[in-house]
């Protein structure tokens, strides 16, 4: 019954000239088989250096119709079928991203811990010819080509890291083509081909980014946000760590994923030593929990006021935000260049202009510095305002860049804005 689902099976193994059998390209060994209603796949284990092999001999290919795709307006028009052995296809012709690619073959070679299982494998019916021995519980494979409905940016990882090893193996003692990795082979159709690949690459909702930072532990700007958040008493249990938004039901000040940015502001990089991490926590920290003395309204607040504060200020705005992350920067700055009790103390007396016990005066308006209706935010492009007086809030990268540019005059790294007047505490 099973294999009359997957045409393309023949009734007797192949033989060779000692009228044994004759395994043909290639042997799936120890195949367990699932079957359903409306279809049937098998699972095996191959090793990397079989994966390596089996693109070599031209066994596994890509149909790029079925796949990311050709780069629009590539001309001439390239191949629509792959073959695994051409390494990396070219991205002037195709959509490929060698550089996440590259980066799972680095961690290959260094032995890192990488989740690259299932591969994805598919033989269309009626296009490849092979053997089930019941009894081995193989699969023997004489003609055909496997397709990658899925998974071919880590196919590719995988056999670039065993060629790298194979070339110099004493360089990557950590990474060896035993290495094992689960095949879901399928029978699928060209067209289905095309069905599974949506249905895993576009189908599901994304989690939220602030959620995935909360899990992973090999995100060092995400480890330098949760660690902030242990050492500040102004962060901890005020960081919404599930989801990207911050809406009327939250009381919470930031989420997760704004955080983990703020820390590439402040670390200037992606990469952070492990050594580096805990010192770099706690002056973030610190720097924060000065912050919020100035200004109570980036600590915890109930519900109700949370919201007042969102209604009529930026000051918690996601915008803002990235503006402190520019100040933590020059107060790390300082922090190495003259100390922790200088740095404390000098910056301590600079952010006192923040404070909402002063008053700024621009062109006719007078508050506080953070209002929405402080004319300065329009200018500037963090705000924009309509006819019906509503304002909106931006959160792009050009207005982050000015929210930062703002504070960091005001603080007096740089002159502050001429027009923008600093009139008297209330």
């Amino acid at each position: 019954m099973l294999l009359k689902k997957q045409s393309g099976f023949i009734e007797a193994f192949k033989k060779n000239a000692q009228g044994k059998p004759y395994f043909g390209r290639f042997v799936c060994p120890d195949v367990q088989w699932t079957e359903s209603v409306n279809q049937s796949f098998c699972t095996f284990t191959v090793t990397a250096g079989q994966l390596a092999d089996a693109a070599e001999s031209g066994l596994l290919w890509t149909d790029q119709d079925v796949q990311r795709g050709i780069q629009p307006g590539a001309n001439p028009s390239p191949a629509r079928e792959l073959s695994l052995a051409q390494g990396y296809p070219p991205s002037s012709h195709y959509i490929f991203n060698s550089e996440n690619a590259d980066d799972m073959v680095d961690k290959l070679l260094r032995g890192e811990t990488l989740f690259l299982n299932p591969l994805i494998w598919n033989l269309r019916p009626t296009t490849f010819e092979a053997f089930w021995h019941e009894g081995n519980r193989e699969i023997y494979l004489y003609k055909g080509k496997i397709y990658l409905p899925d998974s071919h940016h880590r196919h590719q990882a995988i056999i670039k890291a065993v060629n790298i090893w194979r070339d110099a193996p004493k360089d990557y003692p950590k990474f060896n083509e035993d290495l094992q990795f689960k095949i879901e082979l399928y029978f699928l159709s060209r067209e289905d081909e095309g069905n599974y690949f949506y249905d895993k690459n576009q189908r599901p909702k994304p989690t939220a980014k602030s959620k995935a930072y909360d899990l992973t532990t090999q995100d060092d700007l995400s480890l330098l946000a949760k660690k902030v958040i242990e050492n500040s008493g102004n962060l901890a249990e005020n960081v919404n760590r599930v989801t990207d938004r911050l809406d009327s039901r939250n009381p919470q000040v930031i989420t997760l994923s704004t955080l983990r940015e703020m820390m590439r502001t402040f670390a200037s990089a992606d990469a952070i030593d492990a050594s580096e991490l805990d010192g770099m926590a706690a002056i973030a920290a610190n720097f924060y929990d000065m912050l919020a003395t100035v200004r109570p309204e980036l600590g915890k607040l109930p519900l109700l006021d949370r919201r007042a504060v969102r209604n009529n200020s930026l000051v918690d705005a996601a915008v803002m935000m990235q503006g402190y992350a520019h100040l933590m920067r020059e107060y790390n700055l300082d922090f190495a260049r003259k100390g922790p009790t200088v740095a404390r103390e000098t910056w301590s007396r600079k952010l006192e202009v923040l404070s909402d016990a002063n008053v700024y005066v621009m062109r006719g308006w007078s508050g506080d510095l953070f209002e929405k209706r402080n004319p300065l935010w329009e200018e500037v492009g963090v705000t924009r305002g309509n006819t019906t007086g509503k304002i909106t809030v931006l959160n792009t990268g050009a207005a982050r860049s000015q929210a930062g540019r703002v504070l960091r005059q005001l603080v007096q790294v740089n002159p502050p804005p001429s027009d923008l007047t600093f009139l008297a505490a209330r």
